[in-house]
């Protein structure tokens, strides 16, 4: 591991261009599980239950509950005593997604044409993704695969390749997950912070710690377990003393990039993309550094 990954206190989600691949570096270890990282990080995760030709299952992740749904639709259901588990959002996700698949009602995936034309050539980049778009472009229900270039697990759907099954479920179902956090005591004001998925909001949460608060209009986007969860992520970064690192943002206005007609405009695109991989990078140091307490 990187030196400049070493110490790292607080998890710290990084994309690895190398493995094509995100995972959380924690303690000098890399956590590809949410559920191993938080056993760790605070002694707790999430558990879900539910049933498969009669049968008990358990997992930790609410991603796995939804990939063994579209692989076995016709034989999922979520017992009574189990559905506590699940926020009444999730739980109306998951029977209006079986019904489409038992309809066989999801959308067929846009398939783009197979090119690497203008980009810079990686070639176990290149090959990964030939590969998924030859031998899963028909693919209509996200399925998992193990890539034998990157040693991870991928889902698949209509020839393109996700780290994600909700990112994969994207492609071909019209519904979506919703959890909120943050902003002012209205409903439905643009100040609330937003995830389509329980990982993607944990990342958020790390984010935007110092604006974590759920209003009680928002509870209804969680199960009991899940306000425990964060609750107790939350008070376990506040006795730590982490401060999330808040970017400013300096854009160029959309018209100069859309119309950039003259070498001036070309000019400052330049100057302005310069500026802004050295604001990346300044970032970057300052977010390992709040991870480290």
């Amino acid at each position: 591991m990187k030196r400049k990954f070493k110490n790292i206190t607080v998890p710290y989600k990084y994309y690895d261009k190398k493995e094509n691949y995100t995972y959380y570096i924690y303690k000098d270890k890399k956590y590809y599980d949410l559920n191993k990282l938080f056993k760790v990080f605070l002694g707790s995760y999430l558990i879900y239950h539910y049933e498969i030709k009669d049968k008990i299952k358990e997992v930790y992740n609410l991603s796995d509950v939804l990939y063994d749904l579209i692989q076995n639709y016709d034989t999922f259901n979520i017992p009574s005593k189990y559905k506590k588990e699940y926020s009444t959002m999730e739980y109306e996700f998951i029977n209006n997604l079986q019904k489409t698949l038992k309809d066989n009602k999801l959308n067929p995936p846009y398939v783009n044409k197979f090119s690497y034309e203008g980009r810079i050539v990686d070639s176990k980049n290149y090959q990964f993704t030939k590969n998924v778009y030859y031998k899963y472009k028909d693919v209509k229900i996200p399925k998992r695969i193990k890539s034998d270039i990157y040693h991870h697990n991928y889902y698949v759907v209509g020839g393109t390749y996700y780290e994600s099954l909700y990112y994969a479920l994207d492609d071909v179902y019209g519904d979506y997950l919703e959890y909120q956090f943050g902003g002012t005591k209205k409903i439905n004001n643009r100040t609330h912070l937003k995830a389509h998925n329980f990982d993607d909001l944990i990342s958020l949460i790390f984010s935007n710690t110092n604006k974590f608060i759920i209003h009680v209009f928002q509870q209804e986007y969680y199960s009991k377990q899940e306000l425990d969860f964060l609750n107790l992520l939350a008070d376990k970064l506040n006795n730590m003393g982490y401060k999330s690192v808040q970017r400013k943002y300096n854009s160029l206005n959309t018209t100069e990039y859309n119309y950039l007609k003259d070498n001036h405009k070309y000019f400052k695109l330049l100057i302005h993309n310069i500026r802004y991989k050295k604001e990346e990078r300044k970032y970057q140091k300052e977010i390992l550094k709040s991870h480290k307490l």
